[in-house]
């Protein structure tokens, strides 16, 4: 391989494909969806900014630091505000360990999740700093290789990558310097104040098991992450409470609009996509229904192969339970 394209790929590993690709989306004045690029559309989740006269939140985070890292730098450059609340949906390892990040950026801010009542907050902690460790020795081992690469390319290109090898040591080092923040984790519905602004926190559960989610009244949006996809990633045995925070928030005349983890914002009638999805795993001799499925899911713009996909990942999600 050539020294040039060696030292390129172990530096790249400290950049992102997706950094300078974010779409910003103006729903009113007060909110905004931060929407990954279409190649990450399944790799980062959507991302809402919302603020009010005193301050802002942003809701959900992802585990790309150099694309939070341009995130951050663009909240400041945009807010009037101070960001006073950071809201993650779920507790999956990889989008939380970007709040570490998030709040060494903003550390005045309070970050809220669900309660896992299986575990307490020390020990939520360290499943994020063992997410987060394992990233930043990924980080340190691309840098160590990428050194001795730029050791043996001609005298010409070294000044180049050193130059590029010096930003990646001062971004790793930063990264390394980072500790790991409080969170406020929640068992009861909670209301937050960006200033004549109020949002409301619900625990439920959802992708993943203990989940979030927030409703903003003035334009009548819930905020769900993952556990609002319409074509849900079943990455749990039992999967019968999800379905029922879905049926609850389907009869939920108050909700207009919903923005989901991935894809594009949709109504509150949708809902019954993801509902008998989640039915049809309990459901015997179902072929017929799955079918029926499939084609309306088609009619919502998703393939009957990544339908097939997701379906035949929540069934051995099911098979595990009888384990």
């Amino acid at each position: 391989m050539p020294i040039r394209l060696a030292v390129s790929l172990f530096l790249l590993s400290l950049l992102s494909p997706f950094t300078h690709a974010a779409n910003w989306h103006t729903v009113d004045q007060h909110t905004t969806i931060i929407e990954p690029v279409k190649e990450a559309r399944y790799l980062l989740p959507n991302q809402a900014l919302i603020h009010g006269q005193k301050c802002a939140a942003l809701i959900d985070s992802h585990g790309d630091f150099v694309a939070l890292e341009l995130l951050i730098a663009q909240i400041r450059s945009k807010l009037t505000v101070p960001l006073c609340y950071i809201v993650v949906t779920n507790l999956d390892p990889k989008q939380l360990s970007g709040i570490v990040l998030l709040k060494s950026a903003f550390p005045e801010s309070t970050i809220y999740a669900a309660k896992d009542v299986s575990s307490s907050a020390r020990q939520l902690n360290g499943i994020i700093k063992d997410e987060v460790d394992h990233k930043l020795i990924g980080f340190k081992q691309s840098v160590l290789l990428s050194e001795q690469r730029i050791a043996k390319a001609p005298e010409s290109e070294q000044l180049m990558w050193s130059a590029k090898l010096q930003q990646a040591k001062q971004r790793l080092s930063r990264w390394q310097s980072m500790s790991m923040p409080n969170i406020e984790q929640i068992t009861k519905v909670t209301s937050i104040d960006l200033g004549d602004y109020p949002l409301l926190l619900s625990p439920t559960h959802g992708f993943k098991g203990p989940a979030l989610h927030v409703y903003n009244q003035s334009n009548q949006a819930l905020f769900g992450g993952h556990t609002m996809n319409l074509l849900p990633y079943v990455a749990q045995a039992n999967s019968s409470m999800w379905q029922q925070t879905l049926y609850t928030l389907e009869k939920d005349s108050q909700i207009n609009w919903i923005l989901p983890g991935f894809g594009k914002p949709y109504k509150r009638a949708q809902l019954h996509l993801p509902l008998r999805f989640l039915s049809l795993l309990n459901t015997p001799e179902k072929q017929l229904q799955i079918a029926t499925l499939r084609q309306d899911y088609q009619q919502n713009g998703i393939s009957a192969e990544q339908f097939d996909a997701y379906f035949e990942q929540a069934e051995k999600q099911k098979k595990h339970a009888s384990f």
